[in-house]
């Protein structure tokens, strides 16, 4: 009989223990605060000051951002050769994919029959390399008309 108490003691202790660790920490406000440089800061307090006075000076202009830029003719063929691309690994993938998978085939007397499950994926690889020929066909164009 002692022993299935001091069972009892421990089981119940061990589930107030795992109990307590699972409710994980209370939540807190975290606000969020974007100085004068332009850089984001974390605080429990909405009104947090900057840590040192160098970032409470007044922040300078910024810096503009150089783009590079990229001709038209450039984008234009850069799009015309990704299109291209696509095209070719949407047509490999159909190729591919002309053999019904083992999940494909109808059980039973018509064994050698296709199901549903075969033509559904034919479609799809079908619409793949027709939306992949459209913007082939698209880039192809707008590089021919940018010359």
């Amino acid at each position: 009989m002692n022993r299935r108490r001091l069972r009892n003691v421990v089981s119940t202790i061990c589930a107030a223990a795992f109990a307590c660790a699972a409710t994980g920490p209370s939540a807190q406000t975290v606000h969020r605060q974007l100085d004068a440089e332009g850089r984001i800061t974390f605080s429990d307090r909405a009104d947090a000051t900057p840590a040192s006075p160098a970032e409470a000076a007044p922040a300078a202009e910024p810096t503009p951002v150089r783009k590079s830029a990229i001709s038209p003719r450039r984008g234009a063929m850069v799009e015309a050769n990704e299109a291209e691309r696509r095209l070719k690994q949407a047509r490999l993938a159909r190729a591919r994919g002309a053999e019904p998978l083992p999940t494909e085939r109808v059980r039973g007397a018509g064994a050698g029959a296709v199901n549903h499950r075969y033509w559904q994926r034919q479609e799809k690889l079908r619409l793949e390399v027709e939306l992949a020929l459209r913007r082939s066909n698209e880039t192809r164009r707008s590089l021919h008309a940018s010359r």
